[in-house]
């Protein structure tokens, strides 16, 4: 006697469905993964869908000093001691710092005996004498810089008035030396006049600062 092979069309319809679900959590999980890589993507897209790079805007840093046009600075430099040639040893110091020499000009200060070298600045230039005083201090023993400012209408944007010891002219002695005295002679019985030492003396607003 053979066997009877029932068929059930349940067992079919429930196989189906298992399918079915099988795939759909398949797809969840493929959906999970392809968000989670997205997500990650370090370069943004546009809408066009091009890269987008983020730019990042350099600051200067609170220690970096501005950038100074020293070409184009006007120096006045006066002679403050009387000292000959003072006014030139502080434009060959600005000079090497990178001033242009056609822009300084140098005279004699009105009155002498300035102890320390002094820096007046115009407005906006504050700057420009830091680093001035910063050229002159291997020069020049006391540099400061003046709080005051000079007029707006001033042609110079920076003044200098060079200091240290007041220059004094040594006076030569009304003494003959021996080379100098005379001996009388017996033709004439009358000595020859004792020659006499002409002395300068610096004043202030001479034409040598």
């Amino acid at each position: 006697m053979e066997d009877s092979i029932s068929y059930n069309p349940n067992q079919r319809a429930g196989g189906k469905k298992n399918t079915t679900v099988i795939i759909v959590i398949v797809l969840i999980v493929v959906a999970i993964i392809g968000g989670i890589y997205l997500v990650r993507q370090p370069q943004k897209k546009d809408e066009g869908g091009s890269p987008l790079v983020e730019k990042k805007v350099s600051t200067p840093s609170p220690t970096e000093k501005p950038e100074i046009d020293k070409e184009s600075v006007k120096i006045q430099v006066l002679n403050g001691t009387g000292t000959p040639g003072q006014a030139g040893t502080a434009v060959k110091a600005l000079e090497e710092a990178g001033y242009n020499a056609d822009n300084i000009e140098t005279s004699n200060a009105d009155e002498f005996g300035d102890t320390v070298t002094t820096i007046t600045a115009r407005k906006g230039f504050d700057e420009v004498a830091k680093d001035i005083k910063d050229a002159l201090k291997a020069t020049f023993d006391n540099v400061e810089i003046d709080s005051s400012h000079l007029d707006e209408d001033s042609e110079f944007d920076i003044s200098i008035v060079t200091g240290g010891k007041e220059y004094k002219e040594a006076t030569p002695s009304a003494e003959p030396t021996e080379s100098e005295e005379v001996t009388p002679t017996e033709s004439s019985g009358t000595p020859t006049p004792t020659p006499t030492v002409a002395t300068t003396t610096l004043t202030p607003g001479s034409t040598t600062p």
